[in-house]
């Protein structure tokens, strides 16, 4: 769905390069997750998924639409939306239900479909009982799931979230990306997540890994994030249940340390000290 060619981004202003020489393919209907530190081009990197940022050398193309020709941007935008990391940035109305109808609104669709969309992608981020109130009332989370619903709401084919959890506390995140993963799994909508927490990287389908504006290493969530030598070298740590049995591995214990969620790792904890 998404092709990359060889991108490179460098900032006008102080000649940084961001991104560079980057190939990557992002396939319809995959949860990726990029990670990477605070600097390392992964905010870049997602702004050129849909033509927000245009790539200085190589190519970017979205359903084999270049984002460098202006005829493409809208039809781009309308199958890429973006979610950013302060969900206030995005909302615009006063209340909720007008809020997600802002883009609908803007496509010029008749009325009777736009509420139908409304009331779809409020019920798709389970925030349909607060459509009546006030987005400055509402809990981080709760506008998170507010400003994806305004994305969802345009019937896009992928949705990139730039740092979406990072301004919420963990009860937020969670609310973040249940949605997140229930919008993939169950509406097979492409996913793009931007982030430097691991237990979220944990639940996508490919992990890629940036570091000076280039890709160092990728591949499922468990062949990336049991790398505790190469993600140290990323300034990244590695998952805190990869890092228990690591510990423990060291001391010892015979347990098994290609394992990233707490679940497992009690599994395999268990198993070496000989209990169910």
């Amino acid at each position: 769905m998404i092709r990359i060619e060889n991108a490179s981004y460098i900032y006008p202003e102080s000649g940084h390069a961001a991104v560079c020489g980057v190939n990557l393919t992002i396939q319809k209907g995959e949860f990726v997750t990029i990670l990477g530190h605070n600097g390392s081009g992964k905010s870049t990197l997602a702004k050129l998924l849909n033509g927000v940022l245009l790539p200085t050398e190589g190519k970017v193309f979205v359903c084999d639409m270049d984002t460098a020709l202006e005829e493409n941007i809208f039809p781009i935008r309308s199958r890429v939306g973006m979610v950013f990391q302060n969900p206030d940035n995005q909302i615009v109305a006063t209340v909720v239900e007008e809020d997600v109808a802002f883009g609908p609104e803007n496509l010029g669709l008749p009325s009777e479909e736009i509420r139908e969309r409304v009331d779809a992608a409020l019920r798709a981020v389970d925030m349909y009982a607060y459509r009546k109130h006030a987005p400055h009332l509402l809990s981080g989370g709760q506008k998170q799931r507010v400003a994806i619903a305004g994305i969802i709401a345009m019937k896009p084919s992928c949705i990139v979230l730039d740092e979406p959890t990072a301004m919420l506390d963990p009860v937020g995140r969670k609310e973040v990306m249940d949605t997140v993963l229930r919008l993939n799994r169950e509406e097979e909508i492409t996913v793009v997540l931007i982030t430097h927490f691991m237990q979220e990287a944990a639940l996508s389908d490919r992990v890629i890994v940036t570091e000076n504006g280039h890709i160092i290493d990728e591949g499922t969530p468990t062949e990336v994030l049991t790398k505790r030598e190469k993600l140290q070298k990323a300034r990244l740590d590695s998952p805190l249940a990869t890092e228990l049995l690591e510990n423990l591995a060291e001391a010892g214990m015979p347990v098994d340390t290609k394992i990233i969620d707490v679940e497992a790792c009690v599994n395999s904890i268990c198993t070496a000290l000989g209990k169910e």
